[in-house]
């Protein structure tokens, strides 16, 4: 069996979680896997591309394979274009495994159009991990404590977006369940260019991936513009000094004095678990178990390989592989009722966000 490591590791990029979790054996034989190749949901530059380049040597090692694992980059920069593909024309006979971003979870939940697959078909084999810090002005800050005194009262928050339905939108969907009436202001793509907006008083809200700004989230949080404040995170922030800011339940029972739910609150679950799930591993469902126990192991590898590791910690990334990385994908799986409120919620208010209202919950 692998040599267990640390906790420290587990939290900082191996993260290996689930008590009672199977890790495939060392000495586990690989399955007879000639022709291999991972596709790219994105371009070899994209989180995706740089995972598959630093991984795919251990996973072949793994597989035994003669020759290097094939890398197929998708032109596509969102991953849906290759999990269409590899839907519809992966066999399941452990030749292919996608590396898809969480962008794709997120276009599926929301019916984005060009979806022509089903991810909950996937089989999970390594899934890397983050967290996200929704940072606002101070008085809106208060304004959310004021509702434990009585004195909340609606205020418009303008939230900094790439789109109304990227992203962000576990922000926008959060802060509305929150009550705070967000109106997206579209636009921003890169982060850097929201804080600044922040920090010019032409947006109230941010929503931040640390990954996407290359440093820690304490750095992050030690240069935030004056006046603002995180408000919840989603994600994991233990052993950072950002442990102290409140997660999303913590946030809603200061706000609404009780737990949230209801089918709009199931659905902000899922959005959430594709926002902080930045990339999936998986193998088409019906791969026969040997060669889904080859591939975990491969993946397992490959979460422990050093250079990887070092890579994972780099982009504050948690890597979870073999079994434990089937409950991410599980987090991101709403039912029925959680999908159809989104969907409703989506097309009532996509009106008004193209006219620069706030949002309404349903």
């Amino acid at each position: 069996m692998p040599h267990s490591p640390t906790r420290r590791d587990c939290l900082k990029g191996l993260a290996l979680l689930g008590a009672g979790s199977a890790i495939p054996l060392a000495g586990a034989q690989a399955a007879d896997i000639s022709d291999a190749r991972l596709l790219l949901g994105g371009t070899l530059a994209s989180i995706q591309g740089q995972f598959a380049e630093l991984a795919a040597g251990v996973i072949s090692h793994t597989l035994g394979l003669d020759a290097p694992l094939e890398i197929t980059p998708d032109i596509g920069q969102d991953g849906v274009r290759a999990a269409n593909l590899f839907d519809a024309n992966t066999a399941p006979d452990g030749s292919t495994a996608l590396i898809a971003p969480g962008s794709v979870l997120l276009a599926s939940l929301t019916g984005d159009s060009r979806v022509h697959y089903d991810f909950t078909r996937w089989t999970p084999l390594l899934t890397a991990h983050t967290t996200t810090v929704v940072i606002a002005r101070a008085e809106l800050h208060k304004t959310l404590k004021s509702r434990l005194k009585g004195f909340f009262h609606d205020h418009p928050v303008r939230l900094a977006v790439s789109r109304p339905t990227g992203t962000e939108l576990d922000a926008l969907l959060g802060l509305t369940l929150l009550g705070l009436r967000p109106i997206p202001v579209s636009g921003f793509v890169r982060t850097e260019d929201a804080l600044d907006a922040l920090a010019n008083n032409q947006v109230d809200a941010v929503q931040l991936l640390p990954y996407t700004l290359g440093v820690p989230v304490e750095d992050i949080l030690a240069k935030l513009p004056p006046d603002t404040v995180p408000l919840y995170h989603t994600g994991d922030l233990a052993e950072t000094s950002a442990n102290s800011i409140p997660n999303f339940l913590e946030a809603y029972q200061q706000a609404r004095r009780r737990p949230p739910e209801g089918a709009l609150y199931r659905a902000w679950q899922a959005v959430s678990a594709s926002t902080y799930t930045a990339l999936t591993v998986a193998l088409p469902m019906l791969t026969p178990p040997d060669l889904v126990k080859s591939w975990q192991k491969a993946c397992w590898d490959a979460a422990v390989d050093p250079t990887v590791h070092r890579w994972a910690e780099k982009h504050h990334f948690m890597l979870a592989a073999g079994d434990n990385a089937a409950p991410f994908l599980s987090r991101a799986t709403p039912d029925i009722g959680a999908i159809l409120a989104l969907r409703r919620w989506i097309a009532m208010n996509t009106p008004r966000w193209r006219l620069g209202q706030e949002t309404r919950p349903i």
